[in-house]
């Protein structure tokens, strides 16, 4: 393939299983899941690897990497970010960050204009937004985030998606519209696609400042500030 200067490489590694892409601008040529449990640093590196030789392409020639930021797997994210921040630096490529809850609502059909992503926050929370689709660019714009128990009926009307369903109680649940389930797990393909609108619009990251996205501190963070 011959490359261009709007090869980007996009990694998610926020939930259970994590996945790879690389597109051409908004075009996405390759997509490929890594194994379920295998979100560490050598998995990625090999994965990567493989998809950038099939499609015969150098690490340097991918000029902007996109990276899942969360909310998410703690581990997940900062495997994910490391990667994308060591694989940038050495192929003197650009860093994105991709909001990980509006990665999964790009994944709703077109025909639903508002839809709310739900991730699992632990200790019986979610971490929720909801994103409303923009007809001309076919993205979807943060409403409100929110930060909700599994206890509670979600105050919102607005069909459900995201692996966070998994967490709800049947009748809480059983009160909404939910997207097929295919449909409820992140995938490197939209991170793909937001990360190249990004991109465009000059929303650049600054890889020694970038930190993922937890919403809130993790339980160990939390037990240290406390002390």
């Amino acid at each position: 393939m011959m490359p261009g200067p709007s090869m980007l490489l996009a990694v998610e590694t926020s939930g259970m299983q994590g996945s790879v892409a690389v597109s051409n601008g908004s075009q996405v040529l390759l997509d490929r899941s890594l194994e379920a449990g295998q979100r560490n640093a050598q998995s990625l590196v090999s994965e990567v690897d493989r998809v950038l030789k099939e499609l015969q392409l150098a690490p340097r020639d991918i000029k902007t990497v996109a990276v899942s930021i969360g909310p998410g797997s703690f581990t997940g994210l900062r495997v994910g970010l490391t990667f994308a921040k060591t694989f940038a630096w050495l192929n003197k490529a650009s860093l994105v960050a991709v909001d990980t809850l509006q990665a999964i609502a790009m994944r709703a059909p077109a025909n639903i204009p508002v839809v709310t992503a739900l991730v699992d926050a632990q200790r019986g929370e979610l971490f929720a937004g909801s994103y409303a689709l923009d007809a001309r660019s076919q993205s979807r714009g943060l409403l409100a985030p929110v930060h909700v128990s599994t206890q509670e009926m979600l105050s919102t009307e607005f069909p459900l998606t995201g692996p966070g369903l998994l967490k709800l109680r049947p009748e809480i649940a059983a009160g909404h519209q939910l997207l097929e389930e295919s449909l409820w797990s992140p995938n490197a393909r939209e991170v793909a696609i937001l990360g190249w609108q990004m991109a465009e619009s000059g929303q650049l990251s600054i890889p020694e400042t970038l930190e993922p996205v937890y919403i809130r501190l993790s339980y160990a963070e939390e037990k240290r500030v406390a002390n």
